[in-house]
């Protein structure tokens, strides 16, 4: 009977045994399942992560796309064609100030700084840059620039390097090198404040942008004009006739980026006689260096022009002009002559500079600093409204090599 039992025992421990070894497998088995299914939900989970990150990547961009379709356009890219809405805005803007243009749902397009001004779209921005292109002569001939900030400079080479000719075993001394001057370019803010009376905007008698636009080119057109001839630098761009003693010939100086200047050695005239002043303006032209020469431009007002045209020879014909068909001498020597009323008169009260010759494009930059801004004013003067119109603009010397100034001494 012990036998029996101690049989049975051991049968049902050999089971015992099985069992455990099934058990600890399978939980073994789960454990590598629960493992491998854990690493990949790692995996699916960074998946998950990156697509999150690139879906509102692009619900960003559908957002971005989906505001500028919505939004008023400003600037005409391909300038096919007018953009209409643009100045339909804009014109509400010069009617109704900016209340109007909340009124419409556009305050979120309006760009206002902290005197309520308006800044310009940038296809109306570029519209009185170009009007002041055809009214401004400097503007017509210097280079041109835009700037994102008044600290502008320009390093300038004014040296040549040296060079010579040695045998094979001579020995070989040290050359110049060329020297950098830095130009800086100086800024002034200028400004037009044209007024137009209340009725004539709400009755809509002409055309009030176009008329502000114009009007607005026209005053920064003048008063840019001077500063860009003798402007000294405060308050306003320094003029390329800015340091120049025009009393005497002075050679140009490529570190102070100053003009080299050609007296006429005649009091209050360009010369003694007819043909010297040819003669004269003979050698102002042979003082430039060759290669400048291809783009250099004769620049005077209208009244030294015609006392140009009025040169006779020995046989009482005009030197500039034989054909009285055409145009009286719209080039002298080959070089275009462009008229600047700002420019000196021959006979000024003091010493003038009546004539420049050059390459204006290498010698001289204006730079453009800031957009035109637009502060509409209809509380100064009651009954009227005030357009005070704003932009920052600068100038700085090039290449002092590039310009030759006539001077005139005044008695």
């Amino acid at each position: 009977m012990t036998e029996e039992v101690k049989s049975e025992e051991l049968e049902v421990a050999k089971a015992e045994d099985v069992s455990l070894e099934v058990v600890e497998k399978t939980i073994d088995e789960v454990v590598a399942q629960n493992e491998a299914v854990t690493a990949e939900n790692e995996s699916l989970k960074k998946e998950a992560s990156v697509a999150s990150e690139e879906l509102a990547a692009i619900k960003a961009d559908l957002e971005e796309i989906k505001a500028k379709q919505a939004a008023p356009t400003f600037i005409s890219k391909t300038g096919d064609k007018q953009d209409m809405e643009s100045r339909d805005l804009f014109k509400t803007f010069i009617k109704e100030g900016a209340e109007g243009l909340r009124t419409k749902g556009t305050d979120l397009q309006i760009s206002t700084d902290a005197q309520g001004g308006y800044a310009l779209p940038e296809e109306l921005r570029q519209e009185i840059i170009r009007i002041q292109h055809e009214v401004s002569p400097m503007r017509q001939v210097c280079s041109i620039a835009q700037a994102a900030t008044t600290d502008v400079k320009q390093l300038v080479s004014t040296g040549d390097a040296a060079s010579g000719w040695v045998g094979e075993t001579d020995s070989r001394a040290q050359t110049n090198s060329p020297e950098l001057a830095q130009r800086t370019a100086t800024f002034g803010e200028v400004y037009a404040r044209p007024r137009v009376y209340q009725h004539l905007i709400e009755d809509g008698f002409f055309n009030v942008e176009d008329w502000l636009l114009s009007e607005v080119a026209r005053q920064f057109s003048e008063a840019e004009g001077v500063a860009f001839l003798s402007g000294n630098g405060t308050n306003k761009p320094v003029g390329i006739l800015n340091g120049l003693t025009l009393t005497a010939d002075a050679a140009a100086n490529d570190a102070n980026g100053t003009y080299e200047v050609l007296n006429t050695g005649v009091n209050n005239a360009l010369g003694s006689t007819d043909a010297g002043i040819i003669e004269f303006l003979r050698t102002v032209v042979k003082s430039v260096k060759t290669p400048y020469l291809p783009n250099c431009r004769w620049m005077m007002n209208r009244a030294t022009h015609q006392a140009l045209v009025n040169l006779k020879n020995s046989d009482g014909e005009y030197f500039l002009q034989r054909d009285l068909t055409q145009a009286a001498a719209t080039s002298l020597f080959g070089h275009s002559v462009i008229i600047n009323e700002d420019m000196d008169d021959i006979d000024e009260a003091a010493a003038s500079a009546p004539i420049m010759f050059g390459d204006f494009q290498r010698a001289f930059q204006i730079i453009d600093r800031v957009d035109v801004s637009v502060l509409r004013d209809p509380y100064t003067n009651p009954g009227s409204v005030m357009f005070y119109s704003r932009k920052r603009v600068g100038s700085m010397v090039l290449d002092a090599q590039a310009m030759k100034v006539v001077g005139v001494t005044h008695a």
